[in-house]
């Protein structure tokens, strides 16, 4: 009986560690997808502030 306590005992201890991990990878996946949209946004909104002609008021302002 105590080996069948001591092997599930250790199996959860193992689940455990492999669930680390894939947690761990997606996490650095989540944080590389979330950053290359991010850059992505940034590249966006710089060109379009560059094709706007001088003293256009940006669109992201609204009139008050």
């Amino acid at each position: 009986m105590a080996a069948i306590t001591f092997n599930t005992v250790n199996q959860a201890t193992h689940v455990r560690e492999q669930l680390k991990i894939v947690l761990a990878v997606f996490r650095a996946m989540l944080d590389a997808f979330v950053s290359n949209r991010m850059r992505q946004a940034a590249a966006e909104a710089e060109h379009a502030r560059s094709r706007q002609p001088l003293g256009t008021p940006s669109p992201l302002i609204s009139a008050q």
